[in-house]
């Protein structure tokens, strides 16, 4: 008695996320396990559908099924259109439906990430159906050429079919360089086939990020797949989803799900702000005055370093005084130094930072240092207690 469901959608990336689709998946398989210990579903079919960091609406044949996480026993067999719909991303499928029959539940399950894009995105869909009886178990992906594992053996290369693998409950791992590795729970019937539908997320950025060579602020993105790189407005939204759903990680600091970068610069020369919106003209720069932490996107075709395009975007940012400079307040003798609202012993005490602790410079005055203490507060320290640093 197994049903095809998923338990997982593995992202190396959050543990909890993969703690609570394994708790869900276990549900899953109470839950038609029951079904068919109560004697089957009367020739109807199963579907469970589940939506990873968002929730969903599902739309059975254009009508309204519930939200996910959803599961019913009560699908019409054959032929069915399936829509997940969220507030900004919509994934469609068709998918053949068998009947239940009294000892055996042939369910489809169908996990998504609806991301951003259809680049930026990425699913898995698992149905059985009797058209291939020689072949137990078929597995596509996109990208193509995506490496399968059986319980942790290598086993083939998508788009893979093999009749050798026998009824049991397995371990399905799919993974390709450069994509976000699948995991799931399948199980194999006796005279049917299993198919699997796999669509892998890009990575955006590098599991770890470090800056350029004689630049504390500008970090090195640069990628080699075209599939990313070809469009960097896409490709700044990809990361920004990435960065709030898996964590960004900095210099081998840990992952970080707040926003990472101030501001981007692409190797076409083009400057998003941190929200990933193209800035296109002086005045819109103007908002990034100040701003400290950048990333470079690049093609690793383009050789080491910034393309001349990107070379005179960081120019023009520098004009308009985007801050390459940072302050590390030096042993004061109390462990602190006093932050104040101008620049001079008559300014009033705003805030106090700590020694050793290093922050960004926004203007450099006689005798005085502005900083920018954190997103609400700015504010002098007396240049004689930092050491200033490009």
């Amino acid at each position: 008695m197994a049903v095809s469901t998923i338990r997982t959608n593995k992202n190396s990336f959050s543990t909890a996320l993969i703690y609570f689709l394994g708790i869900l998946g276990i549900a899953l398989i109470v839950f038609f396990a029951g079904g068919l210990i109560t004697g089957g579903f009367g020739g109807r079919a199963a579907l469970s559908v589940q939506v990873t960091n968002d929730t969903a609406q599902v739309l059975l044949n254009g009508k309204v099924l519930g939200d996910t996480p959803l599961e019913s026993k009560n699908v019409k067999s054959g032929t069915n259109t399936i829509i997940v719909k969220s507030d900004t991303q919509q994934y469609q499928t068709s998918i053949k439906f068998l009947p239940a029959k009294k000892d055996v539940s042939f369910a489809v399950g169908i996990v998504r990430d609806l991301g951003v894009s259809d680049l930026f995105s990425s699913g898995q869909e698992f149905w059985f159906d009797k058209g291939s009886p020689q072949d137990t178990l078929k597995i596509i992906s996109e990208p193509s050429g995506a490496t399968v594992y059986i319980d942790g053996s290598e086993i083939g290369k998508t788009p893979f079919s093999s009749s050798a693998i026998t009824t049991g409950d397995y371990e399905i791992k799919i993974a390709l360089a450069g994509y976000e590795t699948q995991i799931a729970r399948i199980s194999i019937q006796k005279g049917y086939t299993l198919n699997g539908s796999i669509k892998m997320f890009p990575y955006p950025i590098s599991p770890t990020v470090t800056a350029f060579e004689g630049s504390p602020n500008l970090y090195n993105g640069t990628l080699d797949n075209l599939n990313v790189t070809s469009d960097t407005q896409s490709w700044v939204k990809g990361l920004l989803y990435w960065n709030q759903t898996r964590g960004i990680n900095i210099d081998n600091v840990g992952l970080n799900k707040e926003k990472v970068f101030d501001y981007y610069i692409d190797y076409k020369g083009n400057i998003f702000d941190a929200d990933g919106t193209i800035l296109a003209t002086a005045q819109t720069l103007e908002k990034l005055k100040g701003a400290k932490r950048g990333l470079y996107l690049g093609r690793t075709s383009d050789g080491i370093g910034l393309t001349k395009e990107a070379k005179d975007a960081l120019e023009t940012l520098s004009q308009i005084g985007l801050s390459s400079k940072t302050a590390t307040v030096k042993d004061t003798g109390t462990g602190w130094l006093r932050v104040r609202s101008i620049g001079g012993l008559n300014g009033t005490e705003i805030a106090r930072v700590t020694s050793g602790a290093t922050y960004q410079v926004l203007e450099l005055g006689t005798g005085w240092v502005k900083i920018k203490v954190s997103d609400t507060i700015e504010g002098w320290v007396s240049a004689d207690y930092v050491t200033l640093s490009e």
